[in-house]
């Protein structure tokens, strides 16, 4: 890549926060204003101080003017720092508020991806982007602009000081100047590259971090646990020489700006004690050239601090910006649907997540209002890809999915998903209590609502053997209950929200058939008047539904009840039978 694309690509990655800035532009400008004035407090004090120094020296009675010179300096200097303060609070406020934007911009772009987004990207690479992406975009947004403004004022005013008094003298000290911007221009460009190379190994750090952390059980299990300690410190020791090579390329900055820096105080001794002995310049001009030195060290200095913060902002927002501007392939619709009655039918819908091969092809049914629809077949068959697509976790690549003869698209996605429980064979918890997680679908439901939910679901057994019974914090994920229990509190959480569409995806795998027909005859009340959809590998979970799909490769291959399923000998005969054997034989 070439060094204009570099630079052209880092330009482009730092205009997205234009827009950002724009919204505090009051804010952002006062800031400027007050650094102005700080600095104007600032650069005037060495004038005050090189006049104090010549007044001294002057023959005869200078009381009068002492005093009156040395109570400017004081105030000038808390002038100074009250601007500098008011300079603090509006540029460094304006860049947390473009912090919290950004986050929640960030956030916004994940809840309205779909499912195969989070498919394709680890959670530790969507952490790594919450955490220290943003972080390090607001660092340049704040003191980069700050700093980069107190540089600019600080050295047009000291300039304007020092050329009045000596021009020559002037030029001399801005010697060094091209030598520290070919210093900072260069080492910038590897400061960017080295800091995009750190995030990214980052990203591989919290995923394994995250990762181990969530499957402790199964590295336990396989013992495995000294294989992932040596995979961690080996990325652990990979990102520490990916850090040692950014800090050494950084270390390089500060230095070699003081050796230039430090040219300029010889060149001040040198011409500027040969301008006093030629008496062209006066001791107190000569000290308002080193405390305008001193004055512009900082300033310099901070070229490379805040090359650094541009340069790893600019990597971070780019980074940040290929997630907030993912398009979204689910977009909400405009029609508001507040009242559902669960009418749902598929018409000749074809789904490809790649765009080319099909997991369903030109599937067709139908299920009247409080119906249920069993769903089998074996895996990989696109039993589940038939769920999602109800509440548009993706949408069909052809044909239409349709409720109460709307089509899911037209529809705002708050009302459809509000309408719509699933309750996954991957049951996920919060770290909450099992009262909340139960609660976390309609946060208003009583006590006795989620008693009831959760003795449809078989779960007061169980919850009266844990320690706190409903209040029992299940740890993270669910940690601390088994698949099982697991799966009958996330049933309890969809009964609990009281939806017009009930979808369970294989929701009862992990229980015996005894507690699965309890659950089964407990969720006959829930299901009455309530469109069911029942996915399940096991016949006897799908055997009371008014209508069953079966499902291979895609297609539907056979429909119809329990009874008229049977009496074809198809294949979901064969599975039933198949079935039965294997239960007389456990």
């Amino acid at each position: 890549m070439s060094d204009t694309s570099k630079r052209s690509g880092a330009l482009s990655e730092l205009r997205r926060l234009v827009p950002y800035i724009k919204r505090y532009k009051t804010r952002t400008y006062l800031g400027l204003v007050f650094i102005t004035l700080s600095n104007i407090c600032s650069t005037t004090v060495p004038h005050v101080v090189g006049t104090t120094i010549d007044t001294l020296k002057l023959p005869g009675n200078h009381s009068g003017d002492v005093p009156w010179l040395i109570t400017q300096i004081l105030l000038l200097t808390i002038g100074s720092g009250f601007f500098m303060f008011c300079t603090r609070r509006t540029i460094i406020v304006m860049s947390r508020r473009v912090e919290e934007d950004l986050r929640n911009d960030f956030t916004n772009a994940l809840r309205t991806q779909p499912a195969k987004f989070f498919h394709d990207r680890s959670t530790g690479s969507l952490l790594a982007h919450f955490s220290n992406d943003i972080g390090s975009v607001r660092e340049f947004i704040g003191p980069a602009i700050m700093y980069t403004a107190n540089t600019i004022t600080t050295f047009a005013f000291a300039l304007s000081w020092m050329v009045n008094l000596n021009g020559w003298l002037s030029a001399a000290i801005l010697i060094p100047v091209p030598l520290v911007a070919t210093l900072t221009y260069r080492l910038g460009r590897k400061i960017h590259a080295n800091y995009r190379t750190v995030q990214e190994h980052y990203e591989h750090i919290t995923t394994h971090a995250q990762e181990s952390a969530s499957g402790i059980r199964v590295i336990r299990a396989y013992a495995r646990g000294e294989e992932e300690a040596q995979r961690f410190d080996e990325l652990s020791r990979d990102y520490y020489r990916k850090n040692m090579r950014l800090a050494r390329v950084q270390s390089l900055m500060m230095p070699g700006m003081t050796v230039l820096f430090n040219l300029s105080y010889v060149i001040v001794i040198g011409f500027g004690g040969w301008l006093v002995s030629t008496n062209k310049l006066t001791v107190g001009e000569l000290t308002q050239f080193f405390i305008y030195l001193n004055q512009l060290l900082w300033p310099i200095a901070a070229i490379g601090w805040v090359t650094g913060m541009i340069q790893r902002g600019a990597a971070s927002i780019g980074r940040l910006g290929a997630i907030i501007d993912a398009p979204s392939t689910v977009v909400s619709g405009s029609n508001a649907m507040p009242d559902v009655d669960g009418d749902v039918e598929f018409r000749n819908v074809t789904l490809a997540y790649d765009g080319q091969t099909p997991v369903l092809s030109n599937v067709s049914f139908r299920i009247e209002k409080g119906q249920s629809l069993g769903i089998v077949g074996s895996v990989g068959s696109g039993k589940s890809s038939i769920i999602g697509l109800l509440p548009r976790m993706y949408d069909a690549s052809a044909g239409a999915v349709l409720i109460d003869g709307i089509d899911v698209r037209d529809v705002t996605l708050s009302d459809l998903r509000a309408n719509i429980a699933v309750v996954p064979q991957e049951s996920f918890l919060f770290s909450e209590t099992i009262r909340e997680n139960i609660r976390f679908g309609r946060p208003t439901a009583s006590d006795d609502e989620v008693r009831r939910a959760a003795e449809i679901a078989q779960l007061p057994t169980d919850i009266s053997t844990l320690p706190d019974g409903f209040d029992t914090v299940v740890g993270e994920r669910g940690v601390t209950l088994s698949g099982g229990q697991k799966q009958r509190t996330s049933l309890a959480r969809a009964i609990v929200s009281d939806p017009k569409i009930l979808i369970l995806d294989d929701a009862l795998s992990a229980v015996d058939a005894s507690t699965e027909d309890r659950i089964l005859s407990g969720l006959d009340d829930v299901m009455r008047g309530r469109t069911t959809i029942i996915i399940s590998h096991r016949i006897s979970t799908v055997q009371r539904c008014t209508n069953i799909l079966v499902l291979d490769h895609g297609r539907v291959v056979e429909h119809g009840s329990h009874a008229e399923l049977l009496q074809r000998k198809g294949q979901y005969f064969d599975m039933y039978e198949r079935q039965q054997l294997e239960q007389q034989l456990s």
